[in-house]
């Protein structure tokens, strides 16, 4: 097989200045090159859509885990890069990787089951985590003046566990978890209170270093396929490794060293067995890395108190894991739509929605009828990807693409009374440029009086855009190609369904002053020209709410924030202006995090149906 060692050789430019396109180190990962500016060493990735995310016998998630082994890189977790490695750690945090084993179980006497804790000493060397996590902590909150923050919840979680761990009588197996989770809390603590204090000042100074900018060796650290993500940590001395193909790696590359990938040989790979009986934690996520990984891996355990020790336990969560493959059969026109289909041409999903999906209350009896018309302005982005006829799937992008100039300007000028249903949607993108059905569409379960039904339906709602598309079947196929399509067709649908809410929610603005509302509207987007993105070329990488520098999202999530202000019930930290010079990735994440609930649950209470929201750019 194939190493670093024996494809690349040490070369250096005459500037021999090592970039963020350079290798300090490099190693290969067949069919992946992964170089890194900063480090000596290069770790094996671990970013399948197969890897499992499912706690070993020590209660960790082996090299799945962000606390024991560098993940990809994730804007909503980007404080994980400074979680602390183990073997650069002081003597003080040795609890913060303890892993108890029977000895150190106590039974509970007169008890029928095999119930207890763990001895007082080592209950006592965990709580020194929350005292240290809070030494650490409250000069950074004591200037803040009381405004909220993440740390307190990671410390009333810590504390919970500790109590959990000294008065509860619990079994070994939940103990194991108990502790792991606990230990994640503490080490989340601290990489957090590292990237707003060292970290973060780096970001937001401009600051550099003369010499060689090495990697801080006690962080974690994260790859990336993002040359900015790369050249960014490279500044602020966070270890990074960047990812790509070989192709994309220049002759003229600076390369110090090639290295033979390092291995997560130490870390347990084991499931939890007692005896000769295998009783293995549940499945929690199954995928790549990024934001849902992040999000599982920190999912708090509440035991398995309900249930008598040694009855039968579940290999899976009682709810369908994230992400599961079960969910991506090939022909899905009724997939779920409270979550993000995962399909190559898919453009990745933004963690602030993916969480507000989750927590929504989907409560049909809260959804308000006849405020505004719940059809879909736009394509759903799914219905592009899941015809499981390669042919049928040409023609929906084909049909679209064709129809898309005069549909926008339809939409924007001149909207229908009723825009069209999923089904009206799926039948117009099935139809040939004519009007009339395609050759190559299927008989409908409804007989065909009620496909031809839905037919004319379709005709008399897109009318001259169905008879002036031009062309037949394109030969869509680059999964590029067609990420760009479902980034556009995600943005415009976010745009006009929030346009179409706020003009509800916000009816007493609109009236006071259109042209003002409008101006706020266009505000939250950066192209010029308010909401015809479609008239500028697409941009280059995430931008507005989703850039990737703080201070550049700024205006965005201002302005975002101002326009949901004034919705009824909106929450108290959407209410007072932000301040530039204190916004920062807390607060960004704060604020982004609790405008994606607010906006995802009223749009749920007046369509009855989850929003079409923004994904990432397809880089």
């Amino acid at each position: 097989m194939p190493t670093a060692l024996t494809k690349f050789t040490p070369y250096s430019r005459p500037d021999a200045a090592i970039s963020a396109l350079d290798a300090r180190a490099i190693g290969y990962q067949a069919p992946l090159v992964i170089t890194t500016p900063n480090m000596d060493w290069v770790p094996e990735l671990h970013n399948d859509d197969i890897e499992e995310l499912t706690a070993r016998a020590d209660g960790h998630f082996g090299a799945a885990d962000c606390f024991q082994w560098p993940q990809m890189y994730c804007k909503e977790f980007e404080y994980a890069v400074c979680i602390p490695h183990k073997d650069t750690s002081s003597i003080d945090l040795q609890f913060a990787w303890f892993t108890p084993t029977t000895a150190d179980f106590a039974i509970q006497p007169g008890t029928a089951f095999a119930v207890g804790t763990l001895h007082s000493h080592i209950v006592d060397g965990i709580d020194n985590l929350l005292t240290i996590a809070r030494k650490r902590v409250q000069p950074w909150q004591a200037n803040r003046a009381g405004k909220k923050d993440i740390v307190t919840n990671m410390l009333a979680s810590l504390k919970h566990d500790i109590n959990v761990l000294r008065r509860h009588p619990l079994t070994y197996r939940d103990i194991i978890i108990f502790v792991a989770q606990a230990q994640c809390s503490f080490l989340d603590i601290i990489a957090f209170m590292d990237y707003v204090e060292i970290v973060q000042p780096r970001l937001t100074s401009g600051w550099s270093s003369w010499g060689p900018l090495e990697g801080n060796s006690r962080w974690m650290g994260c790859f990336t396929t993002d040359s900015k993500i790369c050249d960014i940590y490279l500044n602020a001395r966070v270890p990074v490794w960047l990812v790509r193909t070989e192709v994309y790696i220049s002759p003229q590359m600076n390369i110090i060293k090639p290295v033979v990938l390092t291995f997560p040989d130490d870390l347990t790979k084991n499931v939890y067995c007692e005896g000769n009986i295998t009783r293995p934690f549940p499945l929690l996520y199954r995928g790549p890395g990024g934001f849902n990984r992040h999000f599982h891996t920190r999912r708090a355990y509440t035991g398995t108190f309900a249930v008598n020790p040694g009855a039968p336990l579940p290999s899976t969560l009682p709810q369908n894991p994230a992400s599961e493959d079960s969910k991506i059969a090939d022909a899905q026109p009724n997939h779920d739509k409270w979550e993000d289909l995962r399909r190559p041409e898919n453009p990745e999903a933004i963690g602030f929605w993916t969480s507000a999906f989750q927590k929504a209350n989907k409560d049909k009896n809260r959804v308000k009828k006849g405020l505004v018309d719940q059809g879909y302005r736009f394509p759903e982005p799914a219905l592009l990807i899941t015809p499981s006829s390669p042919e049928r799937k040409k023609l929906f992008v084909a049909n679209w693409l064709a129809a898309r100039p005069l549909w926008i300007s339809r939409v924007d000028h001149n909207p229908p009374e009723h825009f069209p249903s999923p089904q009206l949607w799926r039948d117009f993108l099935n139809s040939s440029p004519s009007g009339e059905p395609s050759t190559i569409a299927s008989s409908s379960s409804a007989g065909p009086t009620a496909a031809a039904t839905r037919k004319q339906a379709a005709t008399q709602i897109f009318g001259e855009d169905l008879r002036d598309a031009q062309g037949t079947t394109w030969a869509i196929g680059e999964n590029h190609l067609m990420r760009l399509i479902l980034w556009e067709l995600y943005e415009l649908n976010f745009r006009y369904e929030l346009l179409a809410l706020d003009r509800v929610m916000a009816c007493a603005s609109w009236e006071e002053s259109q042209h003002n509302r409008w101006d706020l509207l266009y505000s939250i987007f950066p192209e010029e020209g308010g909401f015809v993105m479609w008239s500028s070329s697409l941009p280059d990488d995430d931008s507005g709410l989703w850039g990737h520098r703080i201070i550049d999202a700024f205006p965005y999530v201002d302005n975002f924030r101002k326009l949901l202000s004034c919705w009824e019930d909106s929450p108290p930290c959407l209410n007072a202006p932000l301040d530039a010079s204190a916004f920062d990735a807390t607060t960004y994440f704060q604020v982004m995090q609790q405008a994606c609930d607010f906006y995802v649950q009223c749009f749920f209470d007046h369509f009855g149906r989850p929003p079409v929201v923004p994904h990432r750019f397809p880089a």
